[in-house]
């Protein structure tokens, strides 16, 4: 990290430190704010939250130029770039996601080093410090998953007379990762107690935890014991008896949109706000400018409509039955949400039917929706989630049958985010007598595979796909199986250029030039 220059610039301008100040520190020093009340280490952990919200975090980098191409969605801009799995240590989204994580750890150690006042209330204190503990390890964890083994920087004073740290071991970063939540999670509040999911509560913590777990579990580490701690974690959050399936899944979205909460279901969620009019920098690039329902129309809300679903990822959803009516629909409600079958023609706007299956824009966050006004062009403040209630049940159905094999308990929890799917927990279900439950009797790998498909159905769009696979350790062969698949099935060259460029090195991200020629003992990932 460049701690000269971007320490000084984040002081100078986060905390406002006067010119007297500054001049009479020593070189190797760092001015850190008091934090000497509720009230300030509360805004120091704004700053830390800050983070996710970032253009090069989840408003932008994560969702979009990360995760946009894999074999359930692509981008229809035709670059050749971070989107295509053309990474190169230069590219401006790997070395800005690099400095604004690393940045998120150092205001999280700030409020660290300050949050341990006896002379303030232990209670309030406390909930800071857990906060600030998961949001830091978070942040690690998004470096390692990414990145590899990363240098750990754990102190509010890094010493600037030596930049030269080197990357600890994978192994090393997630023992951290895990220490920091562990001790996270006995401190936060539980959600019940909280307004909304913009906050880390103590599912929140469990939840992730069960993913961390899951992570480590797989490639490249391969630490399967981790699977029964995965387990535990996530049965945790179950047994809270308080988080609980939406009945009806475009709800979900819909309450994104209208900035509405609903902590049962969506568990974790990055909190974006305000207008590009008014001056706001808490909005999302990921919705408007590069997702959504294309539209020209701004009143419904203009969208590129450059995120797209996959043939393969339509195909996932159950079909009707081909003596119906209507063979051409899905009993699966989740489809032609996610897939939107039309788009916005003119303005004023006309719902057009859009036949084209490899054509069809990603429908999950509908602008429509939105209720606060005027919408901006290229812009939305609709959140986006991290963990959802949905996304636990399916970690424990992976990590039981990983430990146990298919039983019951894994079966429960993947059909309980089936039967909401096929509308069975809506209030007048729309076709009652559907048979939404996996068939009894399957083997391990065949229930694995149904996780597999299950995810997809259930989390397209939302940036899990290429994380899964890669964990899964099979990202690079999945990607060349795809594309042979897509082109033997009417898909152009344009729609499998991520595919045609990937190959073993994706697996990770190069560390950024800007980072290797200012710390000496960083060294560059196989590939690059």
């Amino acid at each position: 990290m460049n701690f000269k220059l971007y320490t000084l610039i984040f002081l100078l301008g986060i905390f406002c430190t006067s010119c007297e100040d500054f001049l009479s520190t020593e070189p190797t020093n760092f001015i850190a704010p008091e934090y000497s009340t509720i009230a300030e280490l509360e805004t120091g952990l704004s700053g830390v939250y800050d983070v996710l919200g970032s253009q090069a975090t989840y408003g932008d980098v994560i969702p979009y130029w990360l995760n946009v191409s894999t074999d359930i969605e692509y981008t229809n801009t035709g670059q050749l770039n971070t989107t295509a799995y053309i990474y190169t240590p230069t590219d401006a989204q790997i070395t800005n996601l690099w400095k604004t994580l690393y940045q998120g750890i150092y205001r999280a150690n700030l409020v660290l080093a300050k949050v341990d006042n006896p002379e303030l209330d232990e209670d309030a204190r406390n909930k800071i410090k857990g906060q600030a503990l998961f949001l830091r390890g978070y942040y690690y964890f998004l470096l390692v998953k990414n990145y590899g083994g990363v240098p750990m920087l754990l102190t509010e004073k890094p010493d600037i007379g030596n930049v030269n740290v080197p990357r600890s071991s994978i192994e090393e970063v997630y023992a951290h990762i895990l220490q920091d939540m562990k001790a996270a999670e006995g401190l936060v509040e539980e959600a019940e107690n909280l307004s909304g999911g913009g906050r880390i509560s103590r599912s929140a913590v469990q939840g992730i935890l069960a993913r961390v777990c899951l992570t480590m579990a797989g490639y490249p580490l391969g630490d399967k014991p981790k699977y029964a701690e995965a387990l535990e974690w996530a049965k945790k959050v179950q047994e809270s008896n308080f988080h609980a399936l939406n009945p009806d899944y475009k709800d979900i979205f819909i309450k994104y949109a209208k900035d509405e909460y609903d902590n049962k279901e969506s568990i974790w969620e990055v909190e974006f706000y305000g207008l590009l009019s008014s001056g706001s920098q808490e909005y999302t690039y990921y919705i408007g400018a590069r997702g959504g329902i294309r539209s020209a129309d701004e009143q419904i809300g203009y969208s590129g409509g450059s995120v797209l679903a996959t043939r393969w990822l339509y195909d996932l959803y159950e079909t009707g039955d081909e003596n119906s009516e209507s063979p051409e629909e899905s009993p699966d409600l989740r489809r032609d949400w996610n897939i939107a079958p039309f788009t916005y023609i003119g303005v004023p706007a006309v719902q057009t039917y859009n036949p084209d299956l490899w054509r069809r824009t990603m429908g999950k966050w509908r602008r429509e929706y939105e209720t606060l006004t005027p919408k901006d062009r290229v812009v939305s403040a609709q959140n986006f989630p991290i963990l959802r209630y949905s996304d636990v049940l399916l970690m424990i159905a992976e990590a039981e049958n990983e430990v146990n094999g298919p039983t019951g308990l894994a079966y429960d929890a993947i059909n309980q985010v089936r039967r909401r799917a096929y509308g069975l927990l809506l209030p007048v279900p729309p076709n009652p007598e559907v048979d939404a439950e996996l068939p009894s009797g399957m083997s391990k790998a065949e229930f694995f595979q149904a996780i597999i498909d299950e995810r997809a159905r259930e989390f397209c769009f939302e940036a899990s796909r290429r994380p899964d696979y890669i964990r899964w350790g099979t990202f690079v062969g999945r990607m060349k199986e795809y594309r042979v698949w897509a082109l033997e099935n009417d898909a152009a060259q344009g729609h499998v250029l991520a595919p045609t460029n990937i190959s073993e090195r994706n697996y990770l991200l190069p560390i950024p030039t800007a980072e290797m020629a200012l710390n000496k003992a960083l060294t560059q990932n196989p590939g690059y």
